[in-house]
């Protein structure tokens, strides 16, 4: 029998194991794919992920020092250019692999192409099936396992909410002179708020030797004056958008596009018997970003933490995992709560908030800081409100003048 067997080898899973290991664990980790493999992402990652995990720092495949983010109508943007990085950049063909690498070089046991096709948990052990017909035994299990998680689902902790965020992303190869002649050497990012009428945004993220397209909507905020256009069809729209303000080389190809499904919203439970869940399986993505990255780390991080604690104790019950709920509600939860309170505004329209913050300098900093996750929303959200209040008050008075 395993005292852990994580499945999914992505970043919730390779740091869970990696973090096992490290404080003596022995460790299974299990994936249907094999690595390198790739990911629907944007790829964008925020400062605070390196900040957390230094390690992972000399991986990172470029650094965005400044964003442009544009109205729907295009008639508003705002510009922000910093000494700092504002984004860090990867490839998640490549990243992926390196946080599994490191996990394996501290010692861990991976098996590749093998998954899960069946769970049991029993008291004394979870008994885990696999698409090759064996069945291991773990005393627990960390589920990694992504959106559509068999582990949660078995764990009966998986949620019927159909509120996901629907992607459309494609990377485009250039040499890095052209990433550079095209988006400067800080490497711009490009923001379109409500990317041809859709209720999410439209990117262009700049990498070293590629660039990263893509258009995200939040079904949560779909209302009946919405866009009901395919996304494939607002996709080319927004392709061509892109080709006629120069932020797209006129070779790129529209078939290069891949589809991702992310939820929005994180479990009411992300624990169970002898079972925890992280990252995409326990809901953890930004609600108004779509950025999960961080959030698979951290939950990984902390779920291995306690699972240590309960290998030490030998109590796999829930009411002792239960701490681990209680961690990440502390470390990451609240801002995901009050995060999702503003989803729907998506589908409201936006140019009002997007002059806003062309016209206040410090009211875009704090936005920023509160969707990059520098600035946590459940702490600051009285100052944010008080500042968006001043702002529109000083606006009424005196509309066209900017800060």
């Amino acid at each position: 029998m395993y005292d852990v067997v994580i499945v999914g080898a992505g970043p919730a899973g390779s740091t869970a194991a990696k973090t096992l290991r490290e404080k003596g664990v022995s460790v299974l980790l299990l994936d249907k794919a094999s690595f390198p493999r790739d990911k629907t992402c944007g790829g964008g990652m925020p400062t605070r992920v390196w900040k957390r995990f230094p390690y992972i720092e000399p991986y990172i495949n470029s650094l965005s020092y400044g964003s442009d983010t544009y109205s729907m109508s295009l008639r508003y943007k705002l510009h922000v250019l910093r000494d700092a990085p504002m984004l860090g950049m990867v490839l998640r063909l490549d990243f992926d692999a390196v946080l599994l690498r490191l996990a394996v070089e501290a010692g861990v046991e991976f098996r590749p192409q093998t998954g899960v096709v069946d769970m049991q948990v029993q008291p004394d052990r979870v008994l885990l099936i696999l698409s090759s017909g064996e069945t291991l035994e773990a005393k627990v299990v960390i589920g990694c396992d992504g959106a559509n998680s068999l582990v949660a689902k078995k764990a009966g902790l998986s949620s019927s909410d159909d509120m996901k965020c629907v992607c459309l992303v494609a990377e485009h190869p250039m040499t890095e002179a052209a990433v550079e002649a095209m988006y400067s050497k800080q490497r711009v990012a490009h923001l379109f708020i409500k990317a041809q009428g859709i209720a999410g945004y439209g990117w262009v993220f700049p990498k070293k030797q590629c660039v990263n397209i893509g258009i995200g909507e939040f079904t949560s905020a779909i209302t009946t004056n919405s866009s009901r256009r395919s996304l494939k069809e607002t996709f080319t729209l927004f392709l061509g958008s892109l080709k006629a303000q120069g932020l797209l080389p006129e070779d790129f190809l529209e078939s290069e596009a891949k589809g991702a499904v992310l939820p929005i919203f994180p479990l009411k439970k992300t624990y169970a018997n002898r079972i925890v869940v992280c990252g995409d399986a326990a809901g953890f993505i930004n609600p108004i970003t779509g950025e999960g990255i961080y959030y698979a780390m951290a939950s990984g991080q902390l779920a291995a933490g306690v699972v240590h604690e309960a290998l030490r104790a030998d109590d796999f019950h829930a009411g002792f995992l239960k701490r681990y709920q209680q961690r990440w509600w502390k470390d990451f939860g609240r801002d995901l709560k009050v995060l999702g309170g503003f989803n729907k505004q998506w589908g409201k329209n936006s140019e009002r908030i997007v002059r806003l913050l062309v016209r206040d300098r410090k009211l875009a900093k704090m936005a920023i800081g509160v969707t990059g996750g520098q600035i946590s929303i459940a702490r600051y959200r009285g100052l944010l409100y008080l500042r968006v209040v001043y702002v529109m008050l000083r606006e009424a008075v005196s509309p066209r003048k900017a800060a």
